[in-house]
């Protein structure tokens, strides 16, 4: 893990970041009070029906609106070419980049030209029975090994069985995140899912990212996941189901050819490509599998997750205080409150401003009470 410690505020100036939209105003209007006082670049991008009013009071010249009423994978194809700054990032509507992670992952590229991109420490977070809780996310992660420097030597690390880290929310050099959403979103794929593991590929093949002891990344559990005939995730479009499913061959067909596709254009050796396309496809099949049987199998497990999002509020919390913490940890319930999570990161040696995390806590608690 690397993490540079001299950050410019005016660094911030020097990033876009793009923030996908479907039907969620009062996220997006969230957006708009975060970023209102910080030079960053905001582009939202809403493919909502009707376009958004947004209050005067939250407009700013940093901040773009766009109604995009296309499909989700078209408004990331395109946001490439709408960016004019050095450095690009995407972000979920109802999540939160921290200014100091921002500013480490600029200072940490001007010092590291070999680097395409990085990413943060991230913590999940959501608010319960008017408490703001956060968990800590993805610390599993893995850095590419020192010697990764070739293409194939990066993926051999990072496809399965092995695994490095997630790029999709990570900083980017604009050049490479150009590359990364155009040959990753210009295809409809009838799984949401599709998307963000060709962008993890395409990542691997065009360079090196590194993992920052920062806190960049804030998580939302505030909601589902989207839920949309642009972004499909359910009724047999889970990854594994719309691989194996005829009805959808000539997509899977068009998936694997772009894999190889991204492969190849890395330089990888003619012999190889095959053998890696099919770590790709089949070992991502075999990881999913294997997730899914793990976490699903336990009839215990099945019942409690039954309980916790179909019960009364009273018997959620009933199943807070008494299930195993591996069921909540897995179902993002187990948190810690504010103190308790600035000490731990402050105890893992992660860089964090308190006043930076105070602001998320302050939106997060300001939307919980305004649903009541």
């Amino acid at each position: 893990m690397i993490v540079c410690l001299t950050v410019h505020e005016s660094d911030l100036a020097r990033i876009t970041i793009v923030i996908p939209t479907i039907e969620r105003p009062e996220y997006v209007t969230r957006q708009f009070k975060y970023w209102l006082p910080m030079p960053v670049k905001i582009l939202i991008l809403d493919g909502a029906t009707n376009p958004l009013d947004i209050p005067t009071r939250y407009q700013s010249p940093n901040i773009h609106y766009l109604h995009s009423p296309t499909q989700f994978n078209e408004r990331l194809a395109n946001a490439p070419s709408l960016v004019k700054t050095e450095f690009c990032a995407l972000l979920p509507d109802d999540e939160f980049f921290l200014p100091t992670g921002l500013m480490t992952a600029v200072s940490h590229l001007d010092s590291h030209p070999d680097s395409i991109g990085c990413v943060g420490r991230c913590l999940h977070f959501f608010v319960d029975q008017g408490r703001f809780l956060a968990s800590h996310a993805y610390r599993d992660w893995k850095s590419f090994p020192d010697n990764a420097t070739q293409a194939a030597d990066r993926l051999e690390a990072d496809l399965p069985p092995n695994k490095t880290h997630m790029t999709m929310y990570g900083v980017f050099r604009q050049q490479a995140w150009q590359r990364i959403l155009e040959n990753s979103c210009r295809t409809y794929f009838s799984c949401g899912y599709t998307y963000e593991r060709l962008m993890n590929l395409q990542r691997s093949a065009l360079g090196r990212t590194d993992i920052l002891e920062v806190l960049l990344w804030m998580r939302s559990k505030e909601n589902p996941p989207v839920i949309s005939p642009q972004l499909p995730r359910y009724g047999g479009r889970d990854f594994v189901s719309w691989a194996k499913n005829p009805e959808f061959q000539n997509e899977v067909d068009e998936y694997r050819s772009r894999a190889r596709e991204i492969i190849s254009s890395a330089g990888v050796p003619t012999a190889e490509i095959q053998l890696f396309e099919n770590r790709f496809f089949w070992g991502s099949i075999r990881r999913q599998e294997a997730k899914e049987q793990k976490v699903f199998a336990s009839f215990r497990f099945k019942l409690t997750n039954f309980v916790l999002t179909s019960s009364p509020k009273g018997l959620r919390l009933f199943a807070k205080r008494h299930f195993p913490k591996w069921i909540l940890r897995y179902l993002d319930w187990e948190g810690h409150d504010f103190d308790a999570i600035l000490k731990s990161l402050q105890t893992m040696g992660t860089v964090v401003k308190p006043k930076e995390l105070e602001r998320v806590k302050e939106l997060a608690l300001e939307t919980f009470f305004s649903r009541k």
